[in-house]
């Protein structure tokens, strides 16, 4: 079984490290393209990179806990959509309060047409409903452009879809008697992911093939359970990975299998080769990569609306305007998951105990 034990071995504090580097990538990325309009073609562009690692990560994680919970026979697909619900949800709520406060003070404030038109309660509603760049049998319909200056959300309405369309296959699969319900649930739920093999989120090809990345994640769960993990080995299967990556990904092509084949390469070394390794064990190193893990997606949710109303208002550019839309949006991030996202263990929790005493309440009265 794949351990990610943080008394056992450095694979879990990895993972922690690898989330706060991608969001850091994202955010340090649009930074430099709002305030200094750098973009190296030669190098692949951080922001990407920062989504991409996001996608192979989020796949590692939901296999690693739909396989382990799953083992507990009272564990099932009710339980598994309150975790998810109440992970991205505990973090997305305040962030998008935060966005309509600030895209209302653009707007005031500079006009902003480009983002004045998606500032409206229905594009609102859609984008808590995930229906961003919906890709479904509906599409013409139901497919909503990200809430105001909130771009990032198209990559979080792809995610939901996994995770219900895979959630809802794994227990169909490893439990047969569920499947009257879960296959039904599959299908509404496989639009996307379906679109998301071979499909983009935009025509110059942003977004493609991110449901075989998040595969590609998963994979790298399952290789892990059978695999050699000896240091060596794959120490150099991770670093050759990231030079290929590096090496062959030039800046806005980013979303090409043959980068994703190599950043799976680079994931899986570092997973596997942390198996095997329990170096970090300073008190204080995990908890400065635990703090900056901690409020990772809030700050991926709302670094570019701030960037973006500062560009907007402020003329000033420069690496002073650089240093301050990065250092902003990572302060206003650690207070949003204070009340945000590391409150979703405590709500699911309460969830799952609502759900439970609801479920005992209706077994009650039919047994009367």
């Amino acid at each position: 079984m794949f351990d990610l034990d943080r008394s056992k071995n450095d694979t879990a504090i990895t993972i922690d490290f690898l989330r706060a580097l991608a969001a850091q990538l994202v955010c340090v990325g649009h930074a430099l393209s709002f305030f200094l309009n750098w973009h190296p073609s030669n190098l692949p562009y951080m922001q990407n990179v920062g989504v991409l690692l996001f996608f192979l990560i989020s796949g590692f994680l939901i296999t690693h806990t739909l396989v382990r919970k799953s083992n507990n026979p009272t564990y099932g697909f009710t339980q598994f959509f309150i975790e998810r619900f109440s992970r991205i949800y505990s973090g997305l709520i305040p962030a998008l309060l935060l966005v309509v406060l600030v895209d209302g003070i653009t707007i005031y404030w500079a006009g902003a047409p480009d983002i004045a038109r998606y500032y409206d309660l229905q594009t609102l509603l859609a984008n808590l409903g995930m229906l961003t760049g919906y890709r479904g049998a509906f599409a013409s319909s139901l497919a909503h452009s990200e809430f105001g200056s909130a771009s990032p959300l198209w990559t979080l309405a792809i995610e939901w879809h996994i995770y219900m369309f895979v959630g809802a296959t794994f227990f169909a699969a490893t439990r047969p008697k569920s499947i009257p319900f879960m296959l039904p649930l599959a299908l509404i739920f496989s639009s996307n992911p379906i679109h998301y093999v071979f499909g983009s989120y935009q025509e110059d090809g942003v977004g493609f093939g991110l449901f075989i990345l998040w595969l590609l994640g998963a994979l790298v769960y399952f290789i892990g359970l059978t695999s050699i993990r000896e240091r060596a080995p794959a120490a150099i299967v991770g670093i050759l990975g990231c030079v290929v990556f590096v090496a062959i990904t030039r800046g806005g092509h980013e979303y090409n299998l043959i980068s994703y084949f190599a950043l799976f390469a680079a994931f899986f070394g570092v997973t596997a080769a942390t198996q095997s390794l329990h170096q970090v064990t300073s008190t204080s190193l995990v908890r400065c990569i635990g703090f900056l893990a901690d409020y990772s997606y809030s700050l991926y949710l709302i670094h570019y609306t701030l960037m973006y109303a500062l560009w907007v208002i402020f003329p000033t550019r420069g690496f002073a305007m650089f240093v301050l839309a990065v250092t902003a949006s990572n302060a206003i991030a650690v207070g949003l998951a204070e009340i945000g996202e590391k409150q979703h263990r405590r709500l699911a929790k309460r969830l799952i105990a609502a759900t439970n005493s609801s479920w005992s309440k209706v077994g009650s009265q039919h047994a009367r």
